[in-house]
């Protein structure tokens, strides 16, 4: 097994990768720590603004995702497998990490079970719906060697194509404005910080309790 910090990137979108189904993950003889997996997994998601990640998307040969959830925040999720799909199914909008700036309408079933193992290599069986039932298909599509431009037509690819500049130019304004946001937000809570100090370094020594002790 291997130990320490491993600096996970996301691969090109044309690398045979994406299309290469990734080996089950082996809690037995684990090629990494599962728990180091989760965590680098979630960073590398939270950091491009994803819903979820699958392991081959940054190169690693594991069958295992990420993915933000209602109750648990964002968990892995290790050798997915879905038991059951409903036949309903509703056809929306995804994107993908590995393709930016590409939106495509794609079918997905509203409701599925999947077995799983946690982090700690217990055995799970979860009903989604959804926004997370699509998700969970998305990602595990991923770990088939499937990627998600497979599940449209040709005419919705070339369209998707077209737009995709426009996309990017949207997206890159968007996170300008976030930037900017994070940048005022960070100011105004140092200046309201400043003035609580008065100066001083020592405005809230009066909210210590006497009798407290140090740490």
């Amino acid at each position: 097994m291997t130990t320490g910090t491993t600096l996970y990137e996301l691969i090109d979108e044309a690398s045979n990768v994406l299309r290469t189904p990734p080996a089950d993950f082996d809690f037995d003889n684990p090629l990494e720590d599962p728990k180091d997996i989760e965590k680098n997994l979630i960073e590398v998601m939270d950091k491009f603004g994803g819903l979820g990640l699958s392991a081959n998307q940054v190169g690693l040969n594991a069958r295992v995702f990420v993915m933000k959830t209602a109750d648990k925040g964002t968990v892995a999720f290790f050798n997915p497998e879905l038991t059951k799909v409903s036949q309903e199914t509703d056809l929306l909008k995804e994107g993908c990490l590995s393709f930016p700036d590409i939106y495509l309408m794609i079918k997905r079933s509203k409701q599925v079970e999947m077995k799983y193992c946690d982090s700690d290599g217990e055995v799970h069986v979860l009903m989604l719906e959804g926004l997370g039932a699509r998700c969970v298909q998305h990602e595990i599509d991923h770990l088939n060697g499937i990627i998600f431009l497979q599940r449209a037509s040709q005419l919705k690819i070339e369209r998707a194509l077209k737009a995709r500049p426009k996309e990017r130019k949207k997206r890159i304004e968007y996170e300008k404005r976030q930037a900017l946001a994070k940048y005022i937000q960070k100011t105004v809570e140092t200046d309201t910080n400043s003035e609580h100090d008065n100066g001083t370094g020592i405005a809230e020594a009066n909210l210590v309790p006497q009798n407290a002790s140090a740490p």
